[in-house]
């Protein structure tokens, strides 16, 4: 593979708590079906997707607490971009602060940590919190995000290439220093 090919060549990683959209979300940017269902991914689901001149390996990891905890760090090393995702429910968003506190051991220090407070459909009657609210209780950059809804799928396509477009220019100023 060449340098410049290479360079082109993302990690993307999601992580959180069973059932918060992970996977809902890794449909969403290979535009493939969002079922109704909901079967827990075991292991990990990986897949390659073009944005722009990127070519992003997106890795979506189990959400079981013993799997996270025994495997995760193994696939967390490496990633460009982490998503911590939260179903934006109190419970779920105290859940999250604890793997952002796990993953931070794993991934580069410069490795930028962002939240999905996903579920935004969800009343607040039912719980969800807004992206705000989870952004002040994770103290990370925080996104609100209906994984479900198609119509989503550009918004996520942003999320990620404002994300990227930092990494680059951490990347070249790093280059220019050496």
């Amino acid at each position: 593979m060449l340098s410049s090919e290479i360079s082109k060549l993302m990690k993307i990683t999601f992580i959180g708590s069973p059932a918060v959209g992970k996977t809902t979300m890794l449909r969403l940017l290979s535009k493939d079906m969002i079922g109704k269902f909901y079967f827990p991914t075991h292991g990990f689901d990986l897949k390659t997707i073009k944005l722009d001149e990127y070519h992003l390996k997106v890795w979506d990891m189990g959400g079981q607490g013993a799997y996270l905890k025994s495997y995760s760090r193994d696939y967390l090393i490496g990633s460009d971009v982490l998503f911590i995702v939260t179903d934006s429910t109190p419970r779920n968003v105290l859940n999250s602060r604890e793997l952002i506190k796990f993953a931070t051991h794993f991934v580069d220090r410069e490795c930028p940590i962002i939240a999905i407070a996903n579920k935004q459909d969800l009343t607040k009657n039912n719980g969800r919190m807004s992206p705000d609210r989870v952004e002040k209780l994770l103290h990370v950059k925080t996104y609100g995000l209906t994984a479900i809804n198609p119509s989503e799928r550009n918004k996520l396509l942003d999320i990620i290439r404002k994300e990227l477009n930092k990494v680059v220019l951490r990347r070249r100023s790093k280059e220019d220093e050496l």
